[in-house]
This record gives structure tokens, C-alpha cells and sequence, in this order.
């Protein structure tokens, strides 16, 4: 599968609004970027005051994918100017089309509210521009990027390093995303919250990720006691423990993909003694799931790998008691 990817630039547009997904989106072979403007070829000046030359017509329909970055905030900022001028929204409202994925950072989501694109859709922006995109009737979601089918968006400038990642282990799998992270040496911060990862209600895991996953199950009890919780206690000597966080992370962009998996992480411990140098802590929806997910046979052999540096304790717990 080849993915044709358009980003959209204006001037004034916020460098590493787009510099994060395209590199994101660079590292994978098939996919085909190309600058573009709604008034055509020619050349835009950055935030930064960088030169772009464009050379590539507005084309959507010659889109999988288009993104739209942000350009500042409030009176008088580049975004602001490009909504009162009315030309990009416009655009970006006659582009839709099914199969087409709609992809925004920072304010660059202001610009998809303006062409009626956000009203009554989950999506995110930078925080200090959440209430206006609220406001315009948008539903926004807590999370670092925020997967609606077809309308794809992330928070505040470096989110969209993120944003691309996820759209490239959406499109083009774990393993290659997990790549990606490995060529940029980047960690993404959290998962992506999806809409079709648990109906409407979806995911997400900016903040605690114990306490924002919502329920599987309706009928009114505690989220607490639902699912079940994978801890692994890990022994290993100081010096292998980057080693082993350089495994875990790309077990973990595996895991994240199976039915019934809600979240991950991986703890370090603060004193240097500490018998459990590392825990690991995810949330599945059943046993059932994490066992299922255990069987990857890519996952069999990376644990393979991890057994040579370290022992592990695992365990599978449900809550006993809970304080309010």
C-alpha cells in the first residue's frame, strides 16, 4: 500500500506542527508527501521564517491523507487569519470524501472547525484552545492524539511527532511504528484514544490510565472492578536495564494492537537497591485477552530475548478492595 500524504502550509504555519508528522511518516518506504496550498504552487514562509517551495497543486483527491497544522493562537495569529480569510476552510470542507483521513496538530484542528469538519466529533487541540473548540461544538477529548475514523487529531506542537506515529501503526502496523520510534529516538508519552476501541466511548491514557479507560461493560459498577491487571516484577543488573526498556517498547507497541488491551506501563524503580529494578503494569479486559495477546509469536520470541537479561514475576491480579 502505497499512502499519499498532503500537508497543508500556509504562511505563519508552526514548523514543528508539520515537521512532526512528516518525519514521523518518512521513516516508512511507502508513503509519498508532498506540500501543498490551497492557492496552488509557490512559496510559504514559516513561523521560523523558513522558505518552502511548493510544487504540488492542490490536489485532495490525490489524498489518503491530509494534514493540517497549527499557526499560533488567538487575534491575530496566523491560523486566526487564515479563518477569517475563509480560503482554507473552504477547501478543506470540498475535500471530504470517504476513505479520505482528515489529520490536524495543534490549532491546525481551529482550521477543520471552521470548515464544519469537528461539530459533534471527538477530537483534541493545544490545551489553551480547548474551550473555543469546545464552543464551536466539538466533543474534545483528554488525550495526547485522538483517533475518530476518519478525523484524526493530537494536543499542543510536539503531539504531532505522536500523531504520526500513530497513524503509521494505524496504516501500516506495530512493528513498523515501533521502527519508527526506534529511527526518530522517540517515546510517544501515550497511546492514541480511538473511537472503535470500545464503541463510541473509546480510550484514552493522558492522564491516569487506571482511572480514564472506560468501562467495557455498562451496568453501573466501579471501573475498578472490571478487567484485569498484568503485573511483572522484572530482577535485572542496573547496567541492562536501558536494554531492556529498548525490548519492552516495542512489546509493547505489539501488545497495544490485540483485542482487549487498554494500557501499559513500565515502572523504575527510585532506589538503586530495590530487588525489582522494573515493574510492568497493563489493564486487559479479561485474562483471556492478555493470554491471547501473550501467543504473538513475535511477542514469544522478544520475551525469549528479555529471559537473557532478566527474570521476570509475572501475574495476573483483580482488585480485592478498593478505598474511595
Amino acid at each position: 500500500m502505497t499512502l499519499r500524504v498532503h500537508t497543508v502550509l500556509y504562511d505563519g504555519v508552526e514548523d514543528q506542527d508539520f515537521i512532526g508528522p512528516v518525519t514521523a511518516l518518512g521513516v516508512v518506504d511507502d508513503v509519498r508527501h508532498s506540500f501543498v496550498t490551497v492557492d496552488g504552487p509557490g512559496t510559504v514562509t514559516t513561523a521560523a521564517g523558513l522558505e518552502i517551495t511548493v510544487r504540488t497543486p492542490w490536489s485532495p483527491d490525490r489524498a489518503d491523507l491530509i494534514v493540517v497544522p497549527g499557526g499560533g493562537y488567538g487575534e491575530g495569529s496566523p491560523v486566526q487569519e487564515q479563518i477569517r480569510r475563509g480560503t482554507v476552510p473552504r477547501a478543506l470542507t470540498a475535500a471530504r470524501r470517504p476513505g479520505l483521513i482528515l489529520a490536524a496538530v495543534c490549532t491546525g484542528t481551529l482550521l477543520l472547525s471552521a470548515a464544519g469538519i469537528t461539530a459533534g466529533r471527538r477530537c483534541t487541540t493545544h490545551h489553551i484552545a480547548e474551550n473555543d473548540l469546545r464552543q464551536q461544538g466539538a466533543i474534545v477529548v483528554g488525550g495526547r492524539v485522538v483517533d475518530d475514523g476518519d478525523l484524526v487529531t493530537s494536543a499542543g506542537v510536539t503531539s504531532g511527532i505522536d500523531l504520526g506515529l500513530w497513524l503509521v501503526e494505524r496504516l501500516f502496523g506495530a512493528e513498523t511504528a515501533a521502527l519508527a520510534e526506534q529511527v526518530l529516538e522517540h517515546e510517544r508519552r501515550s497511546d492514541a484514544w480511538e473511537a472503535n476501541r470500545a464503541g463510541d466511548r473509546g480510550r484514552t491514557t493522558r492522564r491516569d490510565p487506571v482511572e480514564e479507560v472506560p468501562p467495557v461493560h455498562d451496568g453501573g459498577e466501579p471501573r475498578t472492578t472490571e478487567g484485569v491487571t498484568f503485573v511483572n516484577a522484572i530482577e535485572l543488573p542496573a547496567e541492562r536495564i536501558d536494554e531492556f526498556v529498548h525490548q519492552w517498547r516495542a512489546r509493547a507497541a505489539l501488545m497495544r494492537t490485540a483485542p482487549g488491551f487498554r494500557d501499559v506501563r513500565l515502572h523504575r524503580a527510585i532506589l538503586p537497591e530495590a530487588r525489582f529494578q522494573l515493574v510492568n503494569i497493563a489493564h486487559w479486559d479479561s485474562a483471556e485477552a492478555c493470554a491471547a495477546a501473550g501467543l504473538n509469536p513475535t511477542v514469544l520470541a522478544s520475551v525469549d530475548e528479555a529471559r537473557t537479561i532478566a527474570t521476570a514475576h509475572p501475574a495476573l491480579y483483580r482488585v480485592a478492595a478498593e478505598y474511595p
